[in-house]
């Protein structure tokens, strides 16, 4: 004798396999089916039986054409008239199954007939409802699951249009903070009817979380907890596996994109530094990356910048931060490198001419000895003088017509070189000029200890020149 059906499923098992999960998910699928159909209704009881550790649930919908087809209530994969429908929930004809599976005893009352299950089997029955669809069930939870479904109903986003109610009382619709369209990968069906990945225009809505995690929704049910600061919930079918309860690493990271791309005016500071916002960076739009930097580390940060150790001193000294290389992926440094290009900032410090090293220009003429006014010549014996007293040694001094800066000082060599046109030929002159020319010498000389004007041997090689000056003044040396 040949047996027509390939499989047998064991109500028991079934059951043993789906004992993990909390028992919310009963109530969620049954609710999903009834969001899936032309509603304005939904009404959720769930009551203890007295003496037993057994509630009673029942599931109510006010369909006007009920349930479409009863035989699937209790066949698992038939083809469903929803899944090639992203605007509705339904795809394996599974989800209902999963939850029946958890009830001692069961009926689904519609338009079409009743259903009913229980320790026997299955039974049909020609009594119908007039409009909609009721699903009454037994099923064995403790008061900590009970008050758990309560608490968790009342996170799913109702249509609009639609009423639900638990035990009695309206589940409200919470404020949303933005919605906005964009494309995603959903799931649609072929022209054979099978399943496939495709992308399609949806609207995301975007409310306040309302836990310590975020959750990911699916026209209004909730899928799964989403390290995010939102309740996130797209309107149009998700990737999900056939659990219904996950979606893919890749979708996670497009989807948390498009919010910081919607979103990014609404974050704190604090929340800039969480580490959804650092993944979506690397493929958000400029203007979100640029919003994200500013709040995260100030519209005047600068990038560190390796060949200019001194300027990112410097712009710290400036009170900036200064972004090290190591705070962010190669992704998202692409980013920044395109935020830098369109709107000028969060450049390297050495970009910054205030923080810049001097850049000196090739083909600098020296200027002859014979050229030198009175006062270069002053100002040269001067710099000698002061040079031999702090420091024991002659100094080399040239003036050249170069610019980048009002003067350099050159250790190995003991040479300093003024650049005359830069200061003037006004500047050099002792008699009416000596506070500025003091000024210049003491900084110049200063990088007889360190070239890093911000490093703390510059900083203690100034101070020393500034006590032995005094010293020097005081015994009538300069």
């Amino acid at each position: 004798m040949t047996n027509n059906n390939w499989f047998t499923v064991s109500k028991t098992g079934l059951e043993k396999v789906q004992a993990e999960k909390e028992k919310f998910f009963v109530v969620q699928e049954l609710i999903s089916n009834s969001f899936d159909e032309d509603i304005k209704l939904c009404k959720v009881n769930l009551e203890k039986i007295n003496g037993t550790r057994t509630y009673q649930l029942t599931v109510y919908d006010d369909s006007p054409v009920g349930f479409k087809d009863l035989t699937h209530a209790y066949t698992l994969f038939a083809e469903s008239s929803k899944k090639g429908n992203v605007k509705q929930r339904g795809r394996f004809n599974l989800g209902e199954k999963l939850a029946l599976a958890m009830f001692k005893s069961a009926e689904i009352k519609s338009t079409k007939g009743t259903i009913i299950f229980n320790e026997k089997g299955r039974s049909k029955s020609k009594h119908c409802s007039e409009v909609g669809t009721s699903f009454t069930g037994k099923i064995v939870m403790t008061h900590d699951e009970y008050n758990t479904i309560l608490n968790q109903v009342k996170s799913i986003i109702v249509p609009d249009g639609v009423d639900l109610k638990v035990n009695g009382i309206k589940v409200a619709k919470p404020n949303i903070i933005k919605s906005f369209e964009t494309s995603l990968p959903t799931i649609i069906s072929d022209e054979d009817g099978n399943l496939k990945k495709s992308y399609r225009k949806t609207i995301v809505e975007i409310y306040p979380k309302s836990n310590d995690k975020g959750k990911i929704f699916e026209l209004g049910i909730p899928v799964v907890e989403f390290d995010i600061d939102y309740n996130v919930n797209v309107l149009q079918k998700i990737p999900l596996n056939k659990d219904r309860d996950n979606i893919t690493p890749a979708y996670r990271k497009q989807l948390a994109t498009e919010v910081l791309n919607h979103c990014f005016d609404n974050l704190s500071e604090e929340q800039t530094s969480t580490g959804w916002v650092t993944d979506a960076l690397e493929n958000a739009n400029i203007d979100a990356v640029y919003n994200v930097l500013s709040k995260k580390h100030g519209s005047n940060a600068v990038v560190h910048d390796p060949t200019d150790k001194e300027a990112n001193g410097k712009a710290f000294a400036d009170d900036r931060e200064v972004i090290g290389g190591g705070s962010y992926n190669s992704y998202v440094w692409n980013q920044i490198r395109q935020v830098q290009k369109e709107t000028g900032s969060f450049k390297r410090a050495g970009a910054y001419p205030a923080f810049a090293k001097p850049k000196f220009k090739g083909g600098a003429i020296e200027l002859p000895l014979k050229d030198y006014t009175s006062g270069m010549s002053e100002v040269a014996i001067y710099t000698n003088k002061i040079h031999k007293e702090l420091f024991g040694i002659e100094c080399k001094i040239s003036l050249h017509n170069g610019n980048g800066a009002s003067a350099t000082y050159n250790k190995a060599y003991h040479k300093i070189s003024f650049f005359w046109e830069v200061l003037g030929r006004d500047w050099f002159n002792l008699s009416n000029n000596k506070e500025q020319i003091d000024r210049l010498l003491i900084h110049e000389f200063g990088h007889y200890y360190s070239s890093n004007h911000l490093s703390e041997s510059y900083y203690d090689g100034l101070c020393k020149i500034g006590a032995k000056w005094i010293a020097l003044i005081s015994q009538g040396k300069i």
